[in-house]
């Protein structure tokens, strides 16, 4: 069982300014992706991390967060002691740690973003062979594709032509097959982990995502004041 964080010596959650951070209810469904703006005597500040108004939060309304930090995917179990248009302030935290690298900023693509495989030699270099896949979700350390083509767990693949919004330019990611099986529209599903993704291409990336989010929630908006 979680313990409640106490007063006293100060406890490192790996919080920091600038941090991406996802806010989710207590059934998993983001609520937003915002920033740390600061965190000390227990607390947490966030800020949207587009610099968008926020919702107003109801006191004591219990949420999670999920952020990365050595490694790991972290999750925390606050509640929230102060709301504006502008920030959210979190305290009461619990910790949990566990390893959700595939969860971790995870976006369902709505639009299946079209991209190419490219099977990679054992000497590591990029066969001229491209099959055609489907992204359906892709998160900060890989992505579920969707292929006609025939692959072995351990396959190294290079994904090229990947565009996830419009706003960005298309990807390119290097990756090894984990995970393989299930069939939609007679295609296989496959779960890549990230190898040597660039820490500048990893925020990239995670901007794409945030961007994304951002137009999913805008949408929301838009239905719900119909």
């Amino acid at each position: 069982m979680a313990q409640t964080l106490q007063k006293g010596p100060p406890v490192d959650l790996g919080l920091r300014p600038g941090m991406a951070v996802e806010v989710l209810n207590l059934e998993n469904r983001l609520i937003r992706v915002t920033r740390v703006e600061s965190y000390q005597n227990g607390a947490v500040i966030l800020r949207d991390a587009k610099g968008d108004d926020l919702p107003r939060m109801v006191y004591n309304q219990e949420l999670k967060l999920r952020y990365f930090h050595n490694g790991e995917s972290t999750l925390l179990l606050g509640k929230i002691c102060g709301s504006t248009d502008q920030i959210w302030k979190v305290d009461r935290m619990e910790s949990k740690f566990f390893k959700e690298q595939r969860a971790f900023f995870r976006q369902r693509m709505t639009t299946r973003a079209l991209g190419k495989c490219h099977r990679r030699s054992s000497r590591g270099i990029v066969a001229k062979e491209g099959y055609p896949c489907r992204v359906v979700d892709v998160s900060a350390g890989g992505l579920l594709l969707l292929s006609g083509e025939s692959f072995a767990l351990g396959d190294r693949l290079v994904i090229t032509g990947l565009e996830l919004t419009p706003a960005m330019a298309p990807f390119t990611f290097q990756c090894q097959v984990r995970r393989a099986g299930g069939r939609e529209g007679g295609l296989v599903r496959y779960g890549c982990q990230f190898e040597a993704l660039h820490p500048r291409e990893q925020d990239r990336l995670l901007q794409a995502i945030f961007t994304v989010q951002r137009e999913e929630i805008r949408l929301q908006k838009d239905q719900a004041a119909r």
